[in-house]
């Protein structure tokens, strides 16, 4: 093909550069990635706003994207390597850093990563958040012969994008906000500047408000979705799992609303279940039988000729007893969730649950439809969604799958008005969901996406399960067959590689753009892990609580200063799903870095050259890219790129995909993102049209179950827990509710700023100029009812302490928060780095108070817990 692009290593790296240029870019400020346009004037950015002409932005942006030119110009920012001189490791430790040149830096990271190449390769770890750009660490893990590229602290959902690939057959979901009528948010603020697609999400949510569309929002706290909803509906953490099978039983049981056609024929919920558990299967093929109705007689699953599939009842088959698995759905959620018991759990009242429940099942108008391009579909405005404050607890797949299940049994998956996953059907059939093994909903979109790595991959297939087998990775994946996420498990396992059987004792990480003392549970604990590392080799803009660990930092570029390898707005997780086109935006640099600030990228590439893996490397990373298939694009084997030319090589290649052409206009002002056509109505709306099932009942578990147990016992892991394995969902409490409540009689919870992500945004200097004006913004929260009983009054300094730790705070007094919780927004504030002196004791550490212990976490789908129990009291008292 010669050139690589014609639009590549264009004039905005040359001296010819116009002295007052917009230049289309994305932002990063969080990961959605929205499409902006950044004002360069003189060879500075002055200014940033939305790009009217991408579907991702349509000329809107949030605080965080114009505060990013502050970040650029922090006078704290790394500007040349950093060597440390303490060997002492420690919160708070001064790391007695000094500047050394590139040369020195360079030579001091390739001899240390030589030394674990030639010992044992499995002894680097690389731990990093940059979402776009994961294919640099899974094609150097791969070629340095590392499998622990899967080491991020970011902890978002274990359990909850597991669901959604088994259910939705995407990494995400979102609400139809373009058709959906009744809305309940369960620890979501989705349309209120938080969630996925933020932009696109605030104008659905306006524009469902404006046609009358209901909100409720089911959250211990009254954020901003519950200030702006109908109804707002205070609950306990932890507990919103037994909520949805207590508003289940209600539907299938009380009111026999659910739509029992999708059941039939888009779900496992007529396939035949015997004493065991186990699917009745025909012998010969092994395939999961269904009761014909009509015809009175067995028959596998998939046959063309059933007349009509029993949804309940028993039935005998080869002399085998035998019932449908919705019938045994509907008796489980009878004898064990009635509305008395999950209002004692929830405090939510029995009558409004029943209330919900009919309001939500009548809403989903069964059995209409709408014609969209010619195509008839089923319209179920009617739809619940949640993110990470269900997903973080103990119960968390459990609980996940409870929520779904609401979504089920109305048949709105994927369907107009319900709830979407985040496209399944990519474009031009790039990636599907497809019926798999047992008829069920299987995926390969993040086989596509992430192609070519089983044992390599960030993100892992749940389904079909994966061989159970003793553990070669820092997070356990051979333990946990049924997950694709496991960011939170290597603090564990790198603490102690003796008690989870890791074969090996990890010795260099390698860290970028993620922030585990802040972020994961056990700040002490996260700590003691890190000091067990030999070398830490961290890339940063500024120094973080993580970072004061390391023993080199090298500084990374802004993304106003950098390509990016992967589409920003990836379509699998960050566009907007249902109706519109397909597009592919760029980061691209407006600005060149500081002399001695190299993008992260660039400097792995060139430690791989000088590693001799540079074979290897481009071989990994055209399959990890899917430059593989095409020949003209595939990197060359011993040839060096620049991030770049793969960046651009990757948009050609999405160009090719949909028969489009770059030029010399795209990704300027003239044709801001590669703009590949409208989506299908296959596309758009995935199960009606769509022969795979989702599942009522999780069948595949109890082998897994007994799989696993096997395995860890012969490990001589007796602690591993497998009592969550079990095939109907379930809630269990989590481990703070089965402590004495009598002096630590409250429970903890946080929830999202808009203005603020992870642990990045704290230190800046116009975010906090806005979140400080705000009376709720970094204080603690306390209901009022509360605080009387207490003798707190507004304003007050207070000491939150649980088992673990205590902080400090300022109290707001407030109805906006169940009382039974102390509040927090923002939960990873409380930030102490030396560097950062914006953020630096401005809100609370949510995680500093709660338990790093093994019991916290479920061994289905390796979610650590974020309950505790807490105390509240004046300082001094």
């Amino acid at each position: 093909m010669g050139e690589v692009s014609p639009v590549d290593e264009r004039r905005l790296h040359t001296g010819a550069q116009p002295d007052d240029e917009w230049v289309v870019t994305s932002c990063n400020a969080c990961f959605n990635i929205c499409a902006i346009r950044v004002r360069r004037k003189d060879g500075k950015v002055v200014d940033v706003k939305g790009d009217p002409d991408v579907a991702s932005s349509k000329g809107k942006l949030c605080g965080k994207s114009k505060a990013r030119i502050v970040d650029l110009y922090n006078p704290n920012r790394v500007l040349r390597p950093l060597k440390r001189t303490n060997p002492e490791k420690g919160i708070g430790v001064d790391p007695g850093w000094v500047e050394i040149g590139w040369d020195e830096a360079m030579d001091l990271v390739v001899d240390r990563l030589r030394k674990v190449l030639e010992e044992d390769p499995r002894k680097l770890v690389i731990n990093t958040f940059d979402l776009c750009n994961f294919h640099i660490a899974q094609a150097f893990a791969a070629a340095f012969g590392t499998p622990n590229d899967q080491f991020y602290t970011v902890t978002c959902g274990n359990g909850l994008h597991t669901i959604f690939y088994l259910t939705l057959g995407a990494i995400n979901s979102e609400i139809d906000l373009d058709c959906c009528q009744h809305m309940i948010l369960c620890g979501s603020q989705l349309g209120h500047g938080v969630n996925n697609n933020p932009l696109e999400g605030i104008a659905g949510m306006a524009d469902a408000r404006r046609r009358g569309a209901k909100l409720v929002v089911i959250d211990p706290i009254c954020g901003h979705a519950g200030a702006k909803a109908d109804e707002w509906v205070p609950i306990l953490p932890g507990t919103d799992g037994a909520l949805a099978l207590g508003m289940l039983n209600v539907l299938l049981n009380d009111l026999g609303i659910y739509d029992a056609d999708f059941l039939k024929h888009k779900t496992n919920a007529p396939y035949l279940v015997g004493a065991d558990g186990r699917y009745v299967r025909e012998e010969g093929t092994g395939k999961p039988q269904v009761w014909d109705a009509g015809a009175g007689a067995p028959r596998p699953h998939d046959a063309h000729d059933v007349v009509d599939y029993a949804l309940e009842g028993t039935f005998e088959v080869g002399g085998v007893e035998c019932r449908t698995a919705f019938d045994i759905l509907k008796e489980h959620v009878r004898e064990n969730f009635s509305l008395e018991k999950v209002s004692e759990i929830t405090t939510v009242p029995a009558e409004t649950i029943h209330r919900l429940a009919k309001e939500f099942g009548e809403a989903a108008r069964i059995g209409e439809t709408v014609e969209i391009d010619g195509v008839t579909l089923p319209f179920r405005p009617a739809a619940i969604e949640w993110k990470r404050g269900i997903s973080h607890h103990k119960n968390s797949w459990h609980s996940c799958f409870s929520l779904m299940l609401l979504n089920t049994v109305l048949g709105n998956l994927n369907a107009p008005g319900g709830i979407l996953g985040t496209n399944p059907n990519g474009p031009f059939g790039y990636w599907n969901m497809f019926a798999g093994r047992d008829g069920m909903l299987t995926t390969d979109q993040h086989s596509k996406l992430f192609i070519g790595f089983d044992s390599f991959a960030c993100f892992i297939s749940p389904y079909p399960p994966r061989e159970v087998k003793p553990p070669e990775n820092v997070n356990l994946r051979e333990l946990f067959p049924v997950t694709g996420f496991l960011p939170t498990i290597p603090v564990f396992s790198i603490a102690d590689p003796e008690k989870f059987r890791i074969p090996y004792e990890p010795e260099v990480m390698i860290t970028c753009r993620t922030n585990p003392m802040i972020s994961n549970p056990g700040t002490g604990a996260v700590a003691e892990m890190l000091k067990k590392l030999d070398f830490i080799i961290g890339f940063g803009i500024k120094i973080d609580e993580t970072l004061e660990f390391a023993d080199i930092v090298l500084p990374e570029a802004h993304d106003f200063e950098r390509y990016w390898f992967f589409p920003p707005n990836a379509p699998a997780g960050f566009q907007k799903p249902g109706q519109g086109d397909w597009y592919y935006q760029i980061v691209q640099p407006v600005v060149e870095p500081p002399p001695e600030v190299r993008s992260w990228i660039d400097v792995m590439m060139e430690v791989a050259e000088r590693l001799g893996l540079q074979e290897k490397f481009n071989d990994t990373m055209n399959m990890a890219t899917g430059l593989l298939f095409l020949d003209h694009l595939k990197l060359e084997p011993e040839k060096r790129y620049t991030t770049g030319e793969i960046c651009l090589r990757l948009a050609e290649m999405f160009a090719f995909i949909g028969e489009r052409e770059i030029t010399s206009d795209t990704f300027t002002e003239k044709e801001p993102a590669l703009n590949l056509g409208p989506k299908s109505v296959e596309e758009a709306y995935a199960n009606p049209l769509n022969d795979a099932r989702a599942p009522v009942y999780m069948e595949h578990l109890i082998d897994v179950g007994e799989q696993v147990k096997e395995v860890t016992r012969e490990l001589g892991m007796d602690f591993w827990d497998v009592s969550s394995y079990n095939p109907l969902p379930n809630w269990t409490p989590c481990p703070a509710f089965e402590e004495d409540g009598e002096e630590y009689d409250l429970f903890l919870t946080s929830s999202r700023l808009a203005l603020h992500t992870h642990s990045i945004s704290a230190d800046n200097p116009w975010v906090n100029d806005i979140c400080v004006r705000n009376p709720l913004d970094y204080n603690i929260l306390l209901n009022s009812e509360t605080a009387a009983r207490k003798g707190i009054e507004d304003g007050d300094t207070v000491c939150v302490e649980s088992r673990t730790g205590k902080v400090k705070g300022t109290v707001r007094v407030t109805e906006c928060v169940h009382p039974g919780v102390v509040g927090t927004l923002g939960g990873h504030l409380g930030q102490w780095a030396a560097h950062k002196e914006i953020a630096r004791g401005k809100g609370i550490c949510h995680n500093s108070l709660i338990a790093f212990d093994w019991d916290m976490v479920e061994t289905v789908s390796g979610q650590s817990d974020s309950c505790a129990r807490v105390r509240i009291y004046k300082e001094g008292g």
